[in-house]
């Protein structure tokens, strides 16, 4: 038979394994909500991406805030500047399909921070080309809707 001590330290161990599988089983206050602003602020980088392929530029600058700066082979656009680029493809028959690996997704309050790879491959007239860059994006949330407000894009040399 086991004296009382012996029997209140099994209990007492078994107590504490139990409440430690319960305390590590229960879902963190708030986790869920960032894993959901991680899954909004991507879901707004591909869609501006999309948009892009699309040529919609309507639909790319309802993505973007209106100071937006895009930092392109060592120059400063504006979302202006990056449409005027893309209106000559127009009508072109140029398709794009990008694909974005994110590397990292950082979410404080209503500003993101994202780096990601890029790789677009592009027809047109026949031809097929594939580039590729590392870019990272902030975001900012206004109106409860993320909003690109700055995005740095290095294109990736293929050839070494």
């Amino acid at each position: 038979m086991l004296s009382n001590n012996r029997t209140g330290d099994i209990l007492q161990k078994y107590c504490l394994w139990f409440l430690l599988v319960v305390l590590l089983t229960i879902p963190l206050p708030g986790r869920g909500q960032v894993n959901k602003e991680e899954d909004q602020v991507k879901k707004v980088v591909v869609d501006a991406f999309q948009a892009i392929a699309d040529l919609d530029l309507p639909k790319l600058r309802a993505y973007c805030q209106t100071d937006f700066s895009l930092l392109e082979d060592g120059q400063v656009w504006t979302i202006d500047t990056l449409e005027n680029r893309l209106k000559p493809n127009q009508g072109s028959g140029m398709k794009r399909v990008n694909t974005i690996d994110f590397i990292k997704v950082t979410v404080k309050g209503p500003v993101a921070w994202v780096s990601y790879h890029n790789t677009a491959d592009i027809s047109r007239a026949g031809k097929q080309r594939q580039v590729r860059w590392l870019e990272s994006a902030v975001l900012e949330k206004t109106n409860a809707e993320w909003k690109l407000a700055l995005l740095h894009s290095t294109v990736l040399n293929l050839k070494k």
